[in-house]
């Protein structure tokens, strides 16, 4: 069974993100290459990613036009994209999973292999409640 991984970039005094949404100038501070190895390593061991909608949103509209190694990664990698509101997700491999999230996430644990799921979010998403089967 594959295990349930969450991976974020968060400020020490627990930022996300700046004023506004999507506000990521602080990332240019931290990225390099040595997070860019770490990312690389770690997208390396997972089955696939898991995204609530507003982080999905916004990895789809940046990953879909960058280039290089990570860019490769993410829009190879299979995806999920937990959300009641979104009609479709576009990126190409990923799953739109809109009700029984918490059954639905079981199963894709169930189904990978000895790879991890990563989840990559924002704070909304670990709230929900799929967080009961999330560990």
């Amino acid at each position: 069974m594959s295990k349930l991984i969450m991976w974020n970039l968060v400020t020490l005094d627990g930022f996300f993100e700046g004023a506004k949404s999507w506000d990521l100038d602080f990332h240019q501070s931290v990225w390099g290459d040595e997070l860019e190895r770490l990312s690389i390593e770690q997208l390396g061991s997972a089955d696939s990613l898991i995204f609530g909608r507003i982080t999905y949103e916004g990895m789809a509209a940046y990953w879909q036009t960058a280039k290089g190694e990570v860019a490769d990664f993410m829009n190879r990698l299979a995806k999920v994209v937990v959300s009641r509101t979104l009609e479709r997700a576009d990126w190409p491999n990923t799953k739109l999973i809109k009700d029984n999230v918490a059954a639905e996430i079981q199963k894709l644990k169930q189904q990978g292999g000895k790879k991890h799921l990563r989840l990559r979010q924002r704070q909304t998403l670990r709230h929900a409640d799929a967080t009961r089967s999330l560990r």
